[in-house]
């Protein structure tokens, strides 16, 4: 299926959250990553002036650190800023063993200052 507007779009598209999206994958963890971890949210902007700061990865206490593939950080934030996808569900999908975990992640990672994984999944 396309979208309305642009018959080139989908109407959806779902990521698998496990080493697609981030790594390390959540069985790997030790603990819950819960403590946010600060840096560039567009890395791939090559004006400095034009680099978002916010919350790219969650530690636990034991130091694991989670945190999105350049590749999908790039996409998350294409998806977020380029209004050609303002109609295009955007979905995950996991069969993580640990989906506390994953919603944490969901909850606490950033694609825009203020906006989070969660805030763009439906």
């Amino acid at each position: 299926m396309t979208t309305k507007n642009n018959p080139f779009l989908p109407t959806m598209i779902v990521f698998d959250l496990d080493d697609c999206l981030w790594s390390p994958e959540m069985h790997e963890l030790y603990g819950m990553p819960n403590q946010p971890v600060q840096g560039i949210l567009n890395p791939h902007v090559a004006d400095k002036q034009q680099q978002l700061q916010g919350v790219v990865g969650l530690k636990n206490k034991h130091g694991d650190t989670v945190r999105l593939y350049d590749g999908a950080r790039r996409a998350l934030y294409e998806l977020a800023t380029d209004p050609q996808y303002r109609n295009v569900v955007i979905a995950v999908a996991s069969t993580s063993l640990e989906p506390r975990y994953s919603h944490a992640c969901l909850e606490g990672i950033e694609v825009l200052p203020g906006k989070t994984m969660r805030d763009m999944i439906q």
